[in-house]
C-alpha cells in the first residue's frame, strides 16, 4: 500500500507556518490569499478555501482582492515554502524508509514492512496526520495500491481516504479531468468531447483514444482508471562530509594540529572522489580546552569558514589554506578537539581556449591569496574586504565600490580590440578651490594658486544619496570645464560640494 500526504493550498500553509500555533489554526478559517508577480502589478497566486467562498480567484490583481474586503494577503516566500516541504519530508520519513518528494506539498511514501511498527494503515496515516498538524500543516492523506491513484485521490478527497484494491477506477470516478497532467490543447479536445471526470476518460474506447491523443492519452485513460504502476523514486539525502578528532592530551602546538588536519582532510576528499564530488565551502571548528566555565558554557569554540571561488579536492591546497590561517592565530587554551566539514558540490567542468595564454590555476591563486591576507589583513577598520576583486556598486555616488571574492563563476572575458576613449584622472583627494560665477555657469576657477579662465562649460549634472543617513550623505554639482592655462587648453572636471558648499577639483581630462 502506497500513501500520499498532500498539503491543499500549499503556498498558503507555507506561509502561515511562521505564525504562532494559536493564530496560524484562525487564520486556516479565514479567507487567505497569496501574491506573487511584479512589485507594480502583484496577483493572486495562492488561496483557501474560505477566499474561494467570497468569490476569489487565482489571477485577480491585488486592487481587485482589496475591494472585496475582509481577505487576508501575504506575499509568496520560496523559502518558507522549502522549508515546509522540507518539514513534510521529515514527518514522512518517520515512517517509512522509501519516501519520495513527489511536487510541492506532496509526499508519497511505501507503507510495505511497517505495519509491526506503526499498525494497519489506518491506524499509521491517523499518526501521520497529527505528526503534521504538529509541524503546522494541514494534510490530506491516500492510500491505494499504486502511487498514483494514492496522490489523485488525496487531491479529489478530504481527510484520509482509502482505496481497497481492484476499486481504484470507481473511487477516482467522480474526480474532475483537471486533476491530471495534461496540456491545456489536451484539456480543450476533451472538453469538445464532453469529457469531464476521471468516469468519462476512462470510458472512451482504448484504440480510438490512443489514434487521436497517441500513448500520452493512453497514459491519462491509465491514471484515470488507477491502472497505472510506476516505482517510487525515494528520496536520497544529501551526503554529509563531517570529521571530527579529539585528542587524548591537548594539543598547543601547530606541528601537532596540522598533522591530524592532514589526515582529516584526506579522509574527507578521498569520500568526496568516490561519489566524484567536489567542495566549494570548507568549515573548521576547534574545541579549546577551557577548565572555567563561562556564562554557562564549558570550554571554548574557534571556527572559520572559508568559501572557494572553485570545486576541488586538492586537500595540499586545503591544508595550507587552513595552516595559513591557524598560523596568524593565538588560542587561550590548548586544543582538545577538532571538527571539518565540506560542503559537497558537484565538481566544475572547464575547457582551456586554444589561443589564450594559459591563466594561473585557481587553487595556486587561492593559496597566494591567502598568503596576502596575512600580510595586510582580511579587512580594514570598516570591515571591508582588503584582498579580492573590485566591484562597483549600484549607486551614482563617485568612487563608491566594494571588494568581493574571486570566483570563476560567469566571469567575463574583456575584449581585445582597442578603443579609443577619453580617460578622466582622478585627484586623490579632490583639489579644494575657489570658482567665480556668471550668472549660474563658471567663469573663473583657482587652480594651481592661480585664477584659470573658463573657455566653455558644461553643466550642470546634480546628483545625490543617502539622504536618510546625515553622516554619510551626499550632495554634488558636477561641471565639465574647458581651462586656459600655460600649457593651452585642458580639461577638467569641478563639483560642488552642496552640504558643506565648497567647490573642488576632480581631475583632468587626458
Amino acid at each position: 500500500m502506497f500513501t500520499c500526504l498532500l498539503v491543499p493550498d500549499f503556498p498558503v500553509q507555507a506561509v502561515l507556518r511562521c505564525e504562532a500555533e494559536d493564530i496560524r489554526e484562525k487564520l486556516h478559517r479565514s479567507p487567505v490569499a497569496v501574491l506573487d508577480g511584479p512589485a507594480n502589478l502583484p496577483k493572486v497566486f495562492a488561496l483557501n478555501d474560505p477566499a474561494r467562498k467570497l468569490g476569489i480567484t487565482s489571477g485577480m490583481t491585488k486592487l481587485h482582492v482589496e475591494t472585496c474586503g475582509g481577505v487576508l494577503l501575504r506575499t509568496r516566500s520560496t523559502e518558507l515554502e522549502d522549508s515546509a516541504q522540507a518539514a513534510l519530508l521529515e514527518c514522512a520519513s518517520r515512517f517509512s524508509p522509501r519516501v519520495e518528494s513527489t511536487g510541492p506539498g506532496t509526499i508519497i511514501l511505501d507503507l510495505v514492512g511497517t505495519q509491526r511498527l506503526f499498525g494497519s494503515p489506518e491506524k499509521a496515516t491517523c499518526k501521520m496526520s497529527v505528526s503534521a498538524r504538529k509541524a503546522g500543516l494541514h494534510v490530506r492523506v491516500g492510500i491505494a495500491a499504486n502511487p498514483d491513484a494514492a496522490m489523485y485521490v488525496a487531491s479529489g478527497f478530504n481527510g484520509i481516504t482509502i482505496v481497497p484494491a481492484g476499486e481504484e477506477a470507481k473511487t477516482l470516478a467522480p474526480l474532475a479531468v483537471g486533476l491530471l497532467p495534461a496540456t491545456p490543447e489536451v484539456f480543450e479536445i476533451l472538453e469538445g468531447w464532453g469529457i469531464h471526470t476521471f468516469q468519462d476518460l476512462a470510458a472512451l474506447p482504448t484504440v480510438a483514444l490512443v489514434e487521436r491523443l497517441g500513448q500520452s492519452g493512453l497514459h491519462l485513460q491509465k491514471l484515470a482508471q488507477g491502472r497505472t504502476n510506476r516505482p517510487l523514486q525515494p528520496v536520497e539525502p544529501l551526503p554529509e562530509f563531517v570529521e571530527s578528532y579529539e585528542f587524548e592530551d591537548a594539543v598547543e602546538t601547530l606541528e601537532s594540529l596540522a598533522f591530524v588536519l592532514n589526515r582529516v582532510l584526506h579522509e574527507i576528499c578521498d569520500r568526496l572522489n568516490e561519489q566524484s564530488l567536489c567542495t566549494n565551502e570548507l568549515r573548521l571548528t576547534l574545541d579549546l580546552e577551557v577548565r572555567q566555565i563561562r556564562n554557562g558554557k564549558d570550554g571554548e569554540q574557534y571556527k572559520r569558514e572559508w568559501k572557494l571561488p572553485v570545486a576541488t579536492q586538492n586537500k595540499e591546497m586545503l591544508l595550507t589554506l587552513l595552516r595559513l590561517d591557524l598560523e596568524r592565530q593565538t588560542f587561550a587554551a590548548p586544543i582538545k578537539r577538532l571538527t571539518i566539514e565540506a560542503v559537497p558540490v558537484k565538481p566544475r567542468i572547464a575547457q582551456g581556449h586554444l589561443f589564450a595564454p594559459p591563466s594561473p590555476e585557481m587553487e595556486k591563486l587561492e593559496i597566494t591569496l591567502a598568503r596576502i591576507r596575512g600580510v595586510v589583513g582580511a579587512s580594514d577598520d570598516e570591515g571591508v574586504s582588503c584582498v579580492g576583486a573590485p566591484q562597483i556598486l549600484d549607486t551614482h555616488q563617485p568612487g563608491a565600490f566594494a571588494v568581493r571574492s574571486f570566483s570563476s563563476a560567469g566571469e567575463n572575458r574583456l575584449s581585445t580590440e582597442a578603443v579609443s576613449t577619453l580617460a578622466l584622472r582622478v585627484f586623490r583627494p579632490a583639489l579644494e578651490t575657489s570658482v567665480e560665477l556668471t550668472g549660474e555657469a563658471p567663469h573663473f576657477v583657482r587652480l594651481w594658486k592661480k585664477y584659470r579662465r573658463v573657455l566653455a562649460a558644461y553643466g550642470p549634472w546634480s546628483s545625490s544619496g543617502n539622504w536618510w543617513n546625515e553622516a554619510t550623505a551626499w550632495a554634488r554639482e558636477e561641471w565639465d570645464v574647458a581651462l586656459k592655462t600655460l600649457e593651452g587648453v585642458a580639461y577638467y572636471r569641478i563639483y560642488r560640494d552642496r552640504i558643506r558648499e565648497r567647490w573642488f577639483v576632480e581631475g583632468v581630462f587626458d
